[in-house]
């Protein structure tokens, strides 16, 4: 190895160059993903229970004459109400479940909200702010205001910080709110929250309960919406099979309204580590290199080594050991010169318009990465010296020896 100073020290280089970018890409990388995760996450119960307006399976026709083939075009949904018939008391039995640690039954709806010329679509939620709190931890996104002003001022709204900033309102202003069946209220923001997700920041507002329900002049059972957070995320898809069953409405879970971001959050890490094997194994390579021009230049040394009663697995071990030298210090510096990377990126200042609670750049430094990093370059050393060990240990010294 000090023979071939330089070969040996590109070597090392070539596998410190791959952990370092495989650590620094896998991290930021993740990180990034895990900080959208957590802010889509944040926004979505674990499962959601809700009724949807479905056209019937079997016509008017159908039911008069089953026996004769019926066609219908354009048959229109039926008109019903998309409340969950017994709502809250289905919420107050959920509430002793044991697998539920937040619920709350909430109403939402679509109104456009208006400002002198500016009219803008987007939704608003009757909530109880002491069950929707516990569920997406709103207190904690408020930037000015309150929300229990929502319970004790009739016709008040809290806006997103999107939608005050389309329509030019702050705290104390007033505006007016049109529903879908065209009744106008004039309301009061006492409050602007932000959540970080673009599309909820400039479109939607909370109201309680009460005063969305009178809104849409519907009794105060009305609810239409289930929202539940478990102790156990993962035992949503069962939990919202079993309720569907069981109370006969429509649901979701986290996974199916995300199924778009953990998706893509699977083809990211393909990706990444995709490339990191793919600079491991041009290391390999390079190391293959060496160690096979070592071994031709090293005839007449092996054969003396032979010669003198060093065995076929003695010759073996001692160019492995040279590839795992290579690798163990590539590997380890890989590791340091990674984390230093990714710690500097992370302390970088990253200002969004788009993830406006992003104040700079998401790294995550799982250890999972490192010991993944340090195996990928032992494993990609060792093969790589492995076809020349077994080549050194089978020179014949007699033959070498003969010229």
């Amino acid at each position: 190895m000090r023979a071939r100073l330089k070969q040996t020290i590109i070597a090392t280089v070539g596998v410190t160059f791959g952990i370092t970018v495989f650590i620094f890409m896998v991290s930021f990388i993740q990180g990034s993903n895990d900080f959208v995760k957590a802010v889509a996450f944040e926004q979505s119960p674990h499962l959601r229970l809700y009724n949807e307006v479905q056209t019937s399976p079997q016509s008017v026709l159908d039911k008069a004459d089953p026996h004769v083939i019926n066609i219908v075009a354009h048959e229109k949904p039926k008109d019903i109400l998309l409340n969950l018939k017994d709502g809250r008391q289905i919420v107050q039995q959920l509430q002793q479940d044991p697998r539920v640690a937040a619920i709350s039954g909430s109403v939402n709806t679509q109104v456009f909200y208006r400002l002198g010329s500016s009219t803008i679509n987007g939704t608003i939620n009757g909530i109880r702010f002491e069950e929707e709190n516990p569920l997406f931890h709103l207190q904690a996104k408020l930037l000015e205001g309150s929300f229990q002003e929502l319970s004790t001022l009739p016709n008040s709204l809290v806006l997103g910080v999107g939608l005050a900033k389309r329509l030019n309102v702050k705290t104390g202003d007033r505006i007016e709110l049109t529903t879908e069946k065209g009744n106008n209220f004039s309301v009061k923001v006492v409050g602007i929250f932000k959540t970080g997700m673009t599309d909820i920041d400039k479109q939607q507002s909370y109201a309680s309960l009460n005063t969305v329900q009178r809104f849409l002049e519907v009794p105060a059972s009305y609810i239409t919406d289930i929202k539940i957070k478990l102790h156990d995320m993962e035992l949503a898809p069962e939990m919202s099979r079993e309720l569907q069953d069981k109370y006969g409405f429509h649901g979701s879970d986290w996974k199916q309204d995300n199924a778009a971001l953990l998706e893509g959050d699977s083809l990211r890490k393909m990706i990444v580590y995709g490339v990191a094997i793919t600079i491991l194994l041009v290391a390999g390579f390079g190391i293959f290199n060496i160690l096979t021009m070592m071994i031709y230049e090293k005839m007449k040394d092996i054969a003396i080594l032979k010669a003198m009663g060093f065995s076929d697995s003695d010759i073996r071990w001692i160019f492995l050991v040279q590839a795992l030298i290579i690798g163990i210090a590539g590997a380890l510096m890989g590791l340091v010169f990674g984390f230093l990377v990714a710690y500097g990126i992370s302390k970088m200042p990253y200002h969004s318009d788009v993830m406006i609670t992003l104040d700079h750049l998401p790294v995550s430094f799982s250890m999972v990465y490192y010991v993944t990093g340090f195996t990928f370059g032992i494993l990609t050393t060792t093969l790589a010296g492995y076809l020349p060990s077994r080549k050194a240990a089978n020179v014949d010294p007699i033959t070498i020896l003969r010229g």
